[in-house]
């Protein structure tokens, strides 16, 4: 990948088709921007381009032009734009770059928003790699696919490589299972040409940009074509039953990422991880676990079942779970328990801290071996200010069962609460405090 990246950092363009509603994904968001694990289909592809390091990336954008925009500056900035008002095909499209790329002279890379294939780190070294050798000419990946519907075919006609689409297919050609996924590397200089001579000749009376295939060749332009391996989700979503599908393949694939790198997955496939998921060996993920995005977990470390993890770091050792929620924000140090029912947001929590049943802790700074009883909450939420206010708990404190710490407040180091107790101001280090309610007994009440 570096040595291929390396030769190509300086002049490389890419160009990402993403200007479509997709119908079928009955949404009044743009297709590209429906995703999985995460992140959306186009997040995936840009990331799978870095590694390249393209010199300008250029997203083509139309339907929710400006919502797709926004997410490439803030997640991917650097990218450049061009809007295709007018919807006459995907050569069109691509004809619409020519102001920004019209005078580049390395190659471009042409790549459609919603091809998953992507994602694969083979892949598009595979094709680069193939480009390296084809000097002037036009590379393009192929994959052999048990149900090629909804693709356009390759085969040769008298030596010469030819697309056809699948509605301008007859029933010969629909049975090809060598399907063209639009993945292209071409050299500028003869792109832009081949795009010219583009022609509506076909069922849908659009700019096909897969005819730049045996344009090229009868330009004299070397036209290769290389094969890769792959499932019928990663060429190509649709609808959002294609998109379940991709998620299951991609699910499946980090699993055994996960377990080759020395983690337990109890019952793997209850279990779900995000684009970013972070996994230290020798640890153990209980079944219907789900880590959302920006989870990063040290060895040693257990989570049990049915817990849900989003933008949380766990330390060495930690038990987190059953039936545990931490929310974004979350630090968990060496040694951690979290048991059911206990939900963390935007916390850090100490070395050997306990917090193991039925409590809440919200924009908390935990100190180590601290030990929160059953019930203990932070109310940290004040409705008529609207602001959120911290509670500082010192080392070595103790919680009583439903105690309720009113924000802001500091607890100092060893504080003790008794049970039910309502904590509305600041302790000393080592203080007691409860509630002064005296307890009433009435012998033989209940008899009467």
């Amino acid at each position: 990948m570096e040595n291929i990246a390396a030769s190509f950092t300086a002049n490389l363009a890419v160009i990402i088709l993403a200007a479509g509603k997709g119908t079928r994904m009955k949404s009044a968001f743009p297709k590209v921007l429906h995703g999985f694990a995460g992140r959306p289909m186009l997040g995936h592809l840009l990331a799978a381009l870095q590694p390249l390091k393209p010199a300008r990336t250029v997203v083509i954008t139309g339907f929710g032009a400006e919502t797709v925009e926004a997410y490439c500056n803030a997640n991917f900035p650097g990218c450049e734009f061009v809007r295709q008002t007018e919807q006459r095909g995907t050569g069109h499209a691509v004809q619409v770059c020519e102001p920004l790329l019209g005078n580049h002279t390395g190659p471009i890379v042409i790549v459609y928003g919603d091809i998953m294939l992507n994602i694969r780190p083979d892949v598009l070294p595979t094709l680069m790699a193939a480009h390296q050798k084809n000097a002037t000419g036009l590379t393009l990946l192929a994959a052999n696919l048990a149900n090629p519907a909804g693709f356009g075919r390759l085969f040769y006609d008298h030596g010469r490589l030819v697309n056809i689409e699948e509605k301008d297919c007859d029933d010969a050609q629909r049975k090809i299972t060598t399907a063209n996924p639009c993945i292209y590397a071409v050299d500028g200089p003869a792109l832009w040409p081949l795009l010219k001579k583009l022609q509506p000749n076909n069922a849908q009376g659009e700019l096909y940009l897969t005819d730049i295939i045996h344009l090229a060749a009868e330009a004299g332009h070397g036209v290769v074509m290389r094969d890769v391996v792959a499932e019928r989700p990663e060429v190509g979503v649709n609808s959002r039953t294609e998109l379940a599908a991709m998620d299951a393949l991609w699910q499946a694939r980090k699993r055994r990422e996960l377990m080759d790198s020395g983690v337990t997955l109890i019952g793997p496939e209850t279990c779900f991880f995000s684009f970013d998921t972070e996994i230290g060996p020798d640890s153990t993920v209980g079944p219907f676990v789900v880590c959302g995005v920006g989870v990063k977990v040290a060895g040693t470390t257990t989570i049990n079942a049915f817990t849900h993890l989003e933008g949380t770091a766990v330390g060495a050792g930690a038990v987190v779970g059953p039936y545990s929620r931490t929310r974004p924000g979350t630090v968990l140090a060496d040694g951690v328990h979290l048991g059911n029912f206990v939900e963390v947001k935007n916390s850090t929590l100490g070395t050997d801290t306990k917090a193991n049943h039925l409590s809440y802790l919200g924009d908390a700074d935990v100190g180590a071996g601290v030990n929160i009883g059953a019930g203990t909450i932070t109310a940290n939420y004040n409705s008529k200010t609207k602001q959120k206010n911290r509670t500082i708990i010192g080392d070595n404190t103790s919680t009583g069962s439903q105690t309720v710490l009113v924000a802001p407040v500091n607890l100092a180091e060893g504080t003790m609460t008794g049970a039910g107790t309502v904590v509305r101001k600041n302790t000393a280090a080592f203080s007691l405090v409860t509630d002064a309610r005296e307890q009433v007994i009435k012998a033989d009440y209940a008899k009467k």
